[in-house]
């Protein structure tokens, strides 16, 4: 059986899975705190039914909340009296109301569940903690009782265990339409009875019908216990507000994305993920050949977005990747980012990269030359700016930007501070030309300025929030052309034209622009080749020096010989005259007949003369080899000696060859090392590259004339879109015609044709929309396969794994960032459900775990890793520029295995006591005391403690309650959380502050870890509540480092742990840098 078909059977489980998962989210009994403005003062918006005390715990809103009368509506009928009378917008109007019933225990009911499939509960500790609270039924009405078209709905989570319970089994092959089905079935019978809402009644009558079709007895009988007096709550919904408050974010495109992935190779690998850890991984953060490829100058965007700070060594890796069109495997890459590393850096570089991609495509197409297919609109009226749109080509879509995240701060962060031009003045960067300042109009200036609405505070319309309704809205406003009856005044793009250059003139300073990058690209390919020259010649040097020692070696041995040949001669001499002077002796001392015999050869004597004249002759004989042997070895000598001569030059003109080369690369004057400084990378620059933090630090060959140059071809590039977006006919077109979609006038089908090409308009216009998960599947609805762009998925690690599936099959490729030890997905499941539904569908174990997210999928595709630790992610960042100490350690020991390098800007001065912050030094302030109550951690004495703290912080922070980025409140829990929101509006609003001022600024500025992630403050007060009875609460903070983390790289310069320092202290995460680190401070 092929491999591919093995896959898409594991692949329809998954999809099977997450669409039961989605089921089973819970979906709340709503918490009413919506207040509005009338007189002046805050007034409860709306409010629950059905009460029988006067009181609401957790509620910041007064008992006038409570609705005990029959009319549901008088609240909004009001109030939109009271908007008309004072000549309000009419978009502020309530215009419906949702109305939902039931208020039903969590726990109990999935306790019901485990009873009914015989579980042992005692294996799933954390149903004993559930606390939330649900409802059955919700109705959609108008202000007249009148409901909605498809404005009746059962919850989805309650149907599907219904039926589960009913079966007493898992009804794998639930899908939407059964629901859908359901909600039509009980709204044609409302309409053949011609049911109004005008009472509680009314709604009951609509419950008893939901629950006769599926055979609700009793409430009992099904598990369902109330958890509170309030069985209805009703909300008002204005015009500007998402309809929509029903039906799971990602059920429809989950169903949607099942139907259709096999299109789609990319959804295939990702769902599958989990399934494919075999995959080969280039572990990009150690494989030294796969860091030079990537480092290569020609991976680098030709264009650089303006900063005088260039990108790290790993953010510029992951860069070069991201926007690699050719030499990556997937289409999917992830970035492993932990706090502070710089993860809108990565954007901005992909922005730049896209922006100037998108100009030389847009030069290939010109304005006027008539490659754009032109689609007519059959259902438009005659002759009109609707009549008819224009395609856009795949290879201009491609290079939009789509940003998502489920973290609506985060999303919004990015959108709204990209356009701002603070940051963009000269001294930020590298030319003047983005500087508001110096430039009336940068690129739309003055409509971006509308869109954030105030003057002179964008330098240019790069990016746009859009996903809401009303984001759709006020970006199209802008997004215009002028037209003959519009009013003068009226922000539209072509407004900026007289401010402008021609397309020609763009066209002609781009590719000015662009030769003058890839000049200096040469020139950076020229110095790699004088350090390649440098180690080349470096080489030669020692191998000629070798060369050099070892002819010395050779001569120095052949002279050894010499010597050993010469002291044979000499002994040769010497044993020569030796005999020589005994025959001498032996004659001087013989009688003459003994003469005789010696002279005949005779006798004893005799022969004895004879052998030392025969050992003579021998001698001599040797004696004359010898010497030949000297004479042979003096000239191997000189010819030695010949040899060394000839190599010590070539040593000197090597060394000198090499002398001058490394003066070139390290030379005190014109050198590459005062070119590059320490983005030179040489050897010694790749030596232990992982734990180098001067190269970690760096990004490897550039310079400022190089940044400036690119900085000056992003302009270039952003004036060649503005040109054609001014002066072709195609975008114009287009927009005009969105703007019709969006008024409903067109039909399903041509929506379906349209939409991407409308919207990859826009993407033209503003290179970078956003939009929730949550927003993806209603916004993106008439998208297709891979229609749109490039997808980058922010704060991934928050994200459930199936929030990403709409996004990732409609765009081309993806980028995903985020962090694992960071805030996890908020699964609302409880793990036994969780268990049953993977069990009953037979999705592998790994697919159950309540950690999974967008990052860890990705990071499991992704051909790219790295390590942390024990732990391997997706390519990783690990420069961090945002927190001093100990903020900084206790982050980097308790998640990152120290892995992490500190290199945020004048560290060592803010960690100065003489600094003006309210807390001198961070630290631990013990303040113990009793809880609220068992459910609720907060403890009074520390919200006492904190507003002393605040009381204090006037004399720093001039106008705190004005500010947003000096102090945070945080806490691991909710309910500290609203309970501190609640005591500080109190405190201060009896000190005579205004109420409303110091309850927007709580909004903003206190709240649990998980609203923080993505901010950051100059000092944080970390809350930690609790007492020696709330071991449960306690042991749930620690079971990772995730919440420490998050709440600790909150704070810049200071944080101040509140809370009983007894019972902190020795716990997990905590003990690693207690006392050592942290200690008791006093203030």
């Amino acid at each position: 059986m092929d491999e591919n078909y093995l896959l898409r059977e594991e692949c329809d489980k998954i999809f099977d899975f997450w669409k039961l998962q989605e089921y089973f989210t819970q979906f709340h009994y709503p918490e009413l705190t919506r207040t509005v403005k009338e007189y002046g003062k805050d007034v409860p918006f709306d409010y629950y039914c059905n009460a029988q005390t006067d009181e609401l715990k957790n509620s910041e809103v007064s008992t006038s909340q409570y609705n005990k009368g029959n009319d549901l509506f008088d609240n909004y009928i009001s109030h939109n009296k009271y908007l008309s009378e004072n000549k309000f917008s009419s978009k502020n109007y309530c215009k419906w109301v949702n109305i939902y019933y039931g208020c039903y225990k969590l726990k109990k009911f999935v306790e019901k569940i485990i009873e009914i499939f015989g579980l042992d509960i005692e294996k799933y500790p954390d149903v004993h903690e559930l606390s939330e609270r649900f409802y059955t039924v919700s109705i959609q009405t108008d202000l007249n009782g009148k409901i909605r078209e498809k404005g009746v709905h059962m919850n989805p989570f309650f149907y599907a265990a219904i039926i589960m319970m009913k079966t007493k089994g898992m009804k794998t092959n639930i899908v939407q339409e059964e629901i859908v089905k359901l909600n039509e079935d009980v709204s044609e019978i409302l309409n053949q009875n011609a049911v109004k809402v005008k009472s509680l009644v009314d709604i009951e009558y609509i419950v008893d019908i939901y629950f006769k079709k599926l055979n609700i007895v009793s409430d009992q009988k099904e598990g369902l216990v109330g958890a509170s007096e309030f069985t209805f709550a009703c909300k008002g919904v204005k015009e500007y507000d998402d309809i929509d408050e029903v039906g799971g974010f990602y059920l429809s495109d989950i169903e949607y994305v099942h139907k259709n992935y096999y299109k789609n190779k990319q959804v295939l690998k990702y769902v599958t993920a989990l399934l494919q850890n075999k995959r080969t991984k280039t572990m990009i953060d150690s494989d030294m050949g796969a860091l030079n490829n990537w480092l290569e100058s020609d991976k680098y965007p030709l264009a650089k977005y303006p900063s005088i700070y260039s990108p790290t060594l790993m953010q510029q890796v992951a860069i070069n990747i991201a926007v690699s069109e050719k030499e990556r495997t997937e289409k999917i890459f992830s970035v492993n980012g932990p706090p502070g590393t710089g993860k809108t850096t990565l954007l901005k570089e992909i922005i730049a990269s896209n922006v100037e991609k998108l100009a030389e495509v847009l030069i290939e197409y010109g304005v006027d030359g008539g490659k754009f297919h032109t689609c007519r609109i059959d259902s438009a009226s005659g002759p009109s700016y609707t009549e008819k749109y224009y395609e856009i080509p795949e290879d201009i879509a491609k290079y939009g930007i789509l940003v998502v995240s489920n973290n609506n701060t985060a999303v919004e962060n990015i959108t709204l501070d990209l356009p701002k031009a603070d940051s963009m003045i000269k001294d930020n960067t590298w030319t003047e030309l983005f500087d508001r300042t110096e430039h009336k109009e940068i690129y739309f200036s003055s409509v971006a300025d509308n869109l954030l609405g105030e003057e002179n505070v964008a330098w240019g319309l790069i990016s746009a929030r859009m996903g809401k309704k009303s984001y759709i809205s006020d970006t199209l406003k802008v997004c215009v052309f002028a037209k003959k009856n519009d009013k003068s005044d009226k922000v539209t793009l072509d407004m900026v034209k007289d401010d402008s250059v021609s397309w020609d003139e763009a066209v002609t300073n781009f590719n000015h622009a662009k030769r003058k990058v890839l000049f200096i690209r040469k020139d950076i390919e020229k110095d790699k080749q004088i350090l390649c020259s440098m180690y080349k010649s470096q080489e030669n040097l020692i191998k000629q020096q070798s060369a050099l020692d070892k002819l010395n070696m050779e001569k120095i041995i052949t002279e050894q010989k010499l010597v050993k040949e010469q002291e044979l001669l000499t002994s040769n001499e010497k044993d020569t005259l030796s005999c020589e002077e005994e025959i001498k002796y032996i004659i001087q001392h013989s009688s003459f007949i003994k003469k005789i015999l010696i002279f005949l050869g005779l006798g004893t004597i005799g022969k004895k003369v004879i052998e030392q004249k025969n050992q003579i002759e021998n001698l001599i004989l040797q004696h004359s080899e010898i010497n030949s042997n000297c004479s042979l070895i003096q000239e191997d000598i000189k010819k030695q000696c010949s040899d060394i001569e000839k190599q010590s030059a070539i040593v000197s003109a090597a060394e000198k060859e090499f002398n001058d080369l490394k003066e070139c690369v390290y030379g005190n004057g014109i050198s590459l090392k005062s070119k590059y400084k320490d983005n030179l990378a040489d050897r010694e620059f790749y030596e232990n590259i992982k734990y180098s933090e001067r190269s970690q630090n760096a990004c490897p060959w550039t310079f400022p004339a190089y940044d400036k140059a690119r900085e000056e071809l992003f302009f270039a590039a952003l004036q060649v879109r503005k040109a054609f977006i001014l002066e072709s006919p195609y975008i114009r077109r287009n927009l005009f015609v969105y703007e019709g979609y969006l008024n409903g006038k067109y039909t399903m089908a041509e929506k379906m044709e349209m939409f991407p090409h409308l919207l990859n308009s826009v993407s033209v216009v503003v290179p970078v929309i956003s939009s929730t998960f949550a927003s993806i599947g209603r916004f993106l609805k008439y998208a297709g396969n891979g229609s749109l762009g490039m997808l980058v998925v922010d704060e991934a690690g928050q994200a459930v794994p199936q929030s990403a599936l709409g996004a990732i099959y409609r765009t081309k490729s993806a980028m995903v960032v985020g962090d694992p030890l960071q805030v996890e997905p908020v699964v609302t499941i409880p793990q036994v459900l969780m268990d049953i539904l993977a069990d009953s569908v037979g999705v592998p174990k790994d697919y159950k775990k309540m950690d999974n997210s967008v990052q860890s999928f990705a990071d499991s595709m992704n051909e790219f890793n790295g390590m942390i630790g024990e732990r391997q992610v997706g390519c990783p960042l690990v420069v961090h520029r945002r927190c001093i100490e100990p903020m900084f350690s206790i982050s980097n020991m308790i998640s990152y295995d120290n892995r992490m390098f500190n290199k945020t800007n004048k560290k060592e001065v803010y960690l100065s006591e003489e600094q003006s912050f309210l807390l001198k030094k961070s630290g631990w302030i013990d303040v113990k005391g009793a809880e609220k109550d068992a459910k609720n951690h907060f403890v009074e004495k520390q919200a006492q403690k904190v507003c002393q703290l605040l009381d204090k912080s006037t004399m720093i922070y001039k106008d705190i309650f004005k500010t947003e980025d000096k102090i945070f409140i945080i806490s691991p829990f909710k309910t500290v959380a609203a309970s501190m929101r609640t005591y500080i509006t109190d405190y201060f609003t009896s000190k005579g502050l205004e109420r409303d001022q110091v309850k927007s600024w709580t909004q903003k500025c206190v709240g649990t870890v998980h609203t923080f992630q993505g901010k950051d403050a100059n000092e944080v007060f970390f809350v930690l509540g609790c007492s020696a009875n709330s071991i449960g609460a306690i042991n749930w903070v620690v079971k990772k480092p995730n919440i420490l983390n998050v709440a600790c790289t909150r704070a810049k310069y200071r944080i101040a742990f509140i809370g009983d320092l007894d019972i902190w202290k020795n716990r997990r995460f905590f003990s690693d840098f207690m006392p050592e680190i942290i200690d008791e401070i006093d203030v």
